[in-house]
């Protein structure tokens, strides 16, 4: 209903009239059934398009991702307004809420969804939890929430912001969707129209063509896939972050298989390129990945163990460092900052340190870089994040934070680079990393941390092809002489995966 009045204001503030119709679809009406058990496609969108088809109404406002890649004959897209958020929203009753978890839920919750492609990344990121089917409208599916029927929802966020809810009570993590592949053309409306209508030409004026090229990409892939609601597959066409000057696309995919989770990075698609529908092969068979190391100790439940299963290799991991909270007492001061005080945090390992055992919402966080940021949980409010080269770094961090006083929690090997170019740096020595060689096994690719832990896998023999976490972590590997292939912008699994994948496509 937001939506077909949405649509209703931009068309009329061009000099329409408009007379809205409310129908149900299949969708609507069979509410104890999840996706996956129901038959065919189209659940919500067939009765509305056989009412355009037979002249009952003139324009049909769908959610985009519902459309089935096909459209009926006589009936076309005529616009497609700019896009709403694209993300996944994970909502939380707050008794229930674990900071350490990936995805900030206590093990075990039950967690309600009936989209197979956001129970499959359920799975894939936090396998302790418990996924239930969830059915009913935004507010519907919020009212079992905080009946108790489940731990925790995953909804569609456009369908959440557009709504403006009161949802105070309740704890919000909005997924990135670089880690949680949304489905293709979330957050996207469809304006269906007959194809010789008349007014085809007024319509098509709300199209936003940035939003109309991404989904385009997105749902080509789907098309060839032939799938549906209940296919897991997600995809996500973003503005490329390693091109500054001239960004261009980057298309990321999520693939739920019988071989395991795969996850695929394109940059820069060409229009040849999704007409030769190379990418469903390289999704379907995608290439494999070299046998790597990785600076950090792998747990049985790692996802990226999963994703280089999927890809036929081999993933060995050591942490080629100890890391353990300093002996030294913290700053008198520490104890007492004021609330609102900045707090600067300079790597993953710090990240992950710090939030372990500090409360992070009395600061305004200000972060390295991507994947020092990427290292803090999810949902944590980051006032502002650098581009992980310390100079340029501290010399905008210095104009943003003016007079305020910044805590900088650090390890004994600092450089203490922030000296003369913040006004009030609060050095706090927090941690201590201590560098600690270990037996490699042979492998073809090393995934490296940190600048300590480059320097661990150096003592350790590593020669080996080196993608690093961040900029400051690749210039410290070639200083040492390590050869830098690849920066990974994210310690989690779908960050490396990006780089890896940028890396295999190069040797090929």
């Amino acid at each position: 209903m937001w939506q077909a009045h949405h649509v209703r204001v931009l068309l009329e503030a061009r000099g329409a009239m408009v007379e809205i119709v409310v129908m149900k679809t299949r969708g609507d009406r069979i509410q104890n059934v999840s996706f996956d058990k129901m038959e065919g496609k189209g659940f919500f969108t067939k009765e509305i398009e056989t009412a355009l088809l037979d002249g009952d109404i003139d324009l049909a406002v769908h959610s985009h991702k519902d459309l089935e890649t096909e459209p009926p004959r006589g009936l076309v897209v005529a616009a497609v307004p700019a896009r709403g958020p694209v993300e996944d929203l994970l909502i939380v009753r707050k008794d229930r809420v674990d900071l350490t978890a990936p995805l900030h839920v206590r093990s075990g919750a039950v967690v309600g969804t009936s989209s197979m492609r956001r129970k499959k990344q359920l799975e894939f990121w936090q396998p302790d939890l418990v996924v239930e089917p969830l059915r009913g409208n935004v507010p519907t599916r919020i009212r079992k929430l905080r009946e108790g029927k489940y731990d925790a929802i995953m909804l569609a966020y456009a369908g959440v912001h557009r709504l403006d809810l009161d949802l105070s009570d309740l704890h919000l993590n909005v997924l990135d969707p670089l880690m949680f592949v949304p489905a293709p053309a979330q957050g996207a409306l469809a304006l269906q129209m007959r194809e010789h209508d008349e007014r085809l030409a007024f319509v098509r004026q709300l199209t936003d063509p940035d939003t109309v090229r991404a989904i385009e990409l997105e749902r080509s892939i789907l098309r060839e896939l032939d799938g549906g609601c209940q296919l897991p597959f997600g995809a996500h066409v973003s503005r490329s972050a390693s091109h500054a000057t001239d960004p261009g696309l980057e298309v990321h995919a999520y693939l739920g298989s019988q071989s395991g989770p795969i996850r695929k990075s394109w940059s820069n698609p060409s229009s040849s390129w999704v007409e030769s529908k190379a990418f469903l092969s390289q999704l379907l068979q995608p290439v494999q990945w070299p046998t790597t190391f990785i600076t950090q100790d792998l747990d049985h439940g790692n996802p990226l163990l999963a994703l280089f299963q999927a890809r036929q290799s081999v993933l060995h991991g050591a942490s080629c460092i100890s890391v353990q909270t300093a002996n030294t007492a913290p700053p008198v001061s520490a104890v007492a900052a004021k609330e609102g005080d900045w707090l600067f945090v300079g790597s993953p390992k710090c990240a992950e340190l710090f939030a372990a055992t500090h409360d992070l919402s009395r600061y305004h966080i200000a972060a390295m870089g991507e994947g020092t940021r990427q290292a803090l949980p999810a949902g944590t409010h980051i006032a502002w994040t650098g581009n992980g080269r310390p100079v340029e770094v501290f010399e905008e961090l210095s104009s943003l934070v003016g007079d305020s006083a910044v805590w900088i929690p650090h390890a004994n090997r600092t450089m203490r680079r922030w000296e003369g170019a913040l006004k009030y740096p609060k050095a706090w020595h927090f941690y201590d990393v201590v560098v600690q060689p270990v037996s490699l096994p042979s492998h073809q690719l090393a995934l490296i941390l940190s600048p300590s832990n480059a320097e661990g896998y150096v003592q350790s023999g590593g020669q080996a092809p080196v993608i690093a976490i961040g900029d400051t972590t690749a210039d410290h590997c070639r200083d040492i002489g390590l050869d830098v292939v690849g920066t990974a912008r994210s310690p989690q699994a779908w960050g490396w995966s990006i780089a890896i994948d940028e890396f295999t496509s190069s040797q090929t």
